[in-house]
């Protein structure tokens, strides 16, 4: 056993000093790398492809952006990924983009000025790319929007300035006639706080410049060709360019209420959602497509991997103005609205935190919605069996398509076996380690 246990410490002390000496050993190289900003079905993916990878994936018949870049580059041996120091070099490399396939140029391009428009805002689900003039306009309009609000904001400050000052005045006043005797109502108007300005409601990137590339689906090669007609050593790669294979149905992402920071998602309608005691679940239905697991892990993060013989859904776009039905067969037992929600932290040593609904006066202390969602609460008194979701437009009766999931509630007395199960192979394991340590010492 003491042979084991020194065996164990050996090796481990070994592959500790193996891990740090090729840490220290890993090189750093000035590398042309093509920054990417990729269209991912929804909105834009940010992205590098280093030299290692030979091929970029991109989506058919929409605009994504290539950006040949010299900068450093060095492998990071914990997370196994190429990283790139682009706030130590970032040097935009001139020339031209030519575009083969089968070995034979098919287009030449130059650099073209986009910028990335979110018409809800930063963190929303949809960008559209806009180029050259368009490009110019929507990033006018919104630095003309920001400039606004800055001065909506200045004289905010401003009244809330004098908003103070009145106030002080008006509590001043009431003291003062107070003391003097006087009874019953004062009539004295109350000061009215200012409200703040809302920060606009839309975002548009700075301007920057890159290779646009729109093609219908297929296999490609780039390569960068210099100013004196010569090929960037380097710039070569192979393109493929791909689309869904499925289109339409309904997908969810689901925030579980006790765990809202773990969102999970129930996109094909064969999946089953499983639910124990009380719980609230959340629901947020997309509009989907189903796309090969390599070509999109890859398209999202060249350096990610897959498998070619899968596929996997995609959320494409919010699915808006509907009501979210939850029943049991043909029984309607909920019939649920999208309503804004607050996450409230819980002060204490647990930091926990609660679902509110979001309300006037939250708006009033300047709060903004955490989430928006449909909410469908789970009793425990419910009978423990199936129940269906589904979403049907404003005023129809039929669900949308493909958009029913079957809801299962668990019996939680029977949730411990779950547990033993998941406990039988650790107990083979040490059983079988144990095993061959005792004949080891014989």
């Amino acid at each position: 056993m003491k042979r084991f246990l020194g065996f164990l410490i050996i090796t481990g002390i070994v592959l500790s000093f193996s891990t740090l000496l090729f840490a220290q050993e890993t090189p750093f190289k000035e590398q042309l790398v093509y920054s990417l900003t990729s269209f991912n079905g929804s909105t834009f993916s940010k992205s590098f492809c280093p030299q290692s990878e030979e091929t970029i994936y991109l989506i058919a018949n929409e605009n994504s952006v290539i950006s040949p870049t010299k900068t450093i580059v060095y492998y990071w041996p914990i997370t196994r990924r190429y990283m790139a120091g682009f706030s130590t070099l970032n040097e935009k490399i001139s020339g031209k983009l030519e575009i083969l396939q089968n070995g034979k140029v098919i287009a030449t391009q130059e650099e073209q000025k986009y910028v990335l428009y979110y018409p809800k805002g930063y963190w929303s689900e949809k960008a559209v790319m806009y180029l050259n003039e368009e490009a110019d306009a929507y990033h006018k309009k919104y630095k003309e929007a920001v400039d606004a609000f800055n001065q909506k904001l200045k004289e905010y400050y401003q009244a809330m300035e004098q908003y103070r000052e009145s106030l002080n005045r008006f509590f001043e006043e009431v003291r003062r006639r107070r003391e003097a005797g006087e009874e019953g109502p004062l009539n004295i108007p109350i000061p009215k706080e200012p409200k703040p300005p809302e920060f606009v409601g839309f975002y548009a990137s700075d301007p920057a410049f890159g290779f646009v590339l729109n093609l219908p689906p297929g296999k490609y090669e780039i390569r960068l060709r210099r100013d004196d007609g010569t090929i960037f050593e380097g710039s070569e790669k192979k393109v493929v360019v791909f689309t869904s294979r499925r289109k339409g149905g309904v997908g969810y992402e689901i925030i579980p209420g006790n765990r809202w920071t773990k969102k999970e998602n129930c996109d094909d309608p064969s999946w089953v959602i499983h639910a124990v005691g009380k719980n609230e679940l959340y629901f947020n239905p997309y509009r989907q497509e189903e796309y090969n697991e390599l070509y999109y892990n890859k398209l999202v993060d060249p350096q990610e991997i897959g498998r070619i013989e899968r596929f996997k859904w995609v959320h494409v776009d919010p699915v808006e103005q509907v009501t979210l039905l939850f029943g049991r067969g043909k029984e309607i037992l909920q019939t649920v609205e999208r309503s804004p929600y607050f996450v409230k932290q819980i002060p204490g040593p647990e930091l926990g935190y609660e679902i509110i609904p979001y309300d006037e006066e939250l708006q009033k202390k300047g709060y903004q919605p955490t989430f928006e969602s449909y909410k469908v609460s789970l009793s425990p008194n419910l009978p423990k069996t199936d129940y269906q979701v589904s979403v049907v437009t404003a005023g129809g009766s039929r669900p949308e398509e493909k958009s029913e999931r079957t809801i299962r509630i668990l019996k939680k007395e029977n949730a411990s076996y779950i547990y033993i199960a998941a406990f039988i192979p650790l107990l083979v394991g040490v059983v079988t380690i144990l095993g061959r340590i005792s004949k080891i010492e014989k």
